[in-house]
């Protein structure tokens, strides 16, 4: 059994990505959980759990689940609590994206990323379609790289940090951990841990 996190958009593009690497059979042992009561289906055919009880009541031994979430904090929250309840993270790597053999970490890649050479990319990382990390970059754990973003050469990234949609991150840049770069952003310069940050070039938030 397979289980995906989130019932939102991000699950949508996640879910084809599953299909497309597990095949259309695979649909008949998925579930999906989000804690919208609202959501009864996905993709007009899943059933929708909202609680760890019925996530209970549905699995009687180890499971797999896939992250369908995008933000850096809910994907760390919801990952420490299906492991709770014995599941095992299912990384998602799509098809089109392109992964040095060099490179490693247990983490999502969406529709055309890009993971360069000698690349560590932490847990629960989202690299997001379009995006792109090159050469000998460090990203902690549950990172998002928004769809567009490119990291070039030597970056370092903490941990829960969000790199927004088509930002870009110049050679060498350590940007700290929890942190927000706004969409479209330029980084130029070092981030400390725990800002927001924007703008072209990228400043803190006052």
């Amino acid at each position: 059994m397979i289980l995906v996190a989130g019932a939102g958009g991000h699950g949508l593009e996640l879910f084809d990505e599953l299909i497309s690497l597990h095949s259309e059979k695979l649909k008949e042992s998925l579930f999906c959980y989000d804690q919208d009561r609202d959501k009864t289906l996905f993709k007009d055919s899943v059933k929708v759990l909202h609680t760890q009880e019925e996530i209970k009541g549905v699995i009687t031994s180890g499971f797999q689940f896939c992250l369908g979430i995008g933000s850096s904090t809910l994907r760390k929250k919801i990952y420490s609590e299906l492991v709770s309840l014995g599941g095992m993270f299912l990384p998602i790597q799509s098809r089109s994206s392109i992964i040095s053999n060099s490179s490693y970490g247990e983490f999502d890649t969406m529709s055309q990323a890009f993971i360069g050479p000698e690349v560590k990319i932490g847990l629960g990382s989202l690299i997001n379609v379009g995006a792109k990390v090159h050469h000998e970059c460090s990203l902690g754990e549950f990172v998002e790289v928004g769809p567009g973003a490119l990291v070039l050469g030597n970056v370092s990234i903490g941990e829960l940090t969000q790199i927004g949609a088509g930002a870009v991150v110049l050679p060498g840049i350590k940007i700290g951990r929890n942190c927000k770069i706004g969409a479209g952003s330029v980084v130029t310069k070092d981030i400390p841990d725990g800002v927001v940050a924007y703008g072209v070039p990228c400043r803190i938030k006052d």
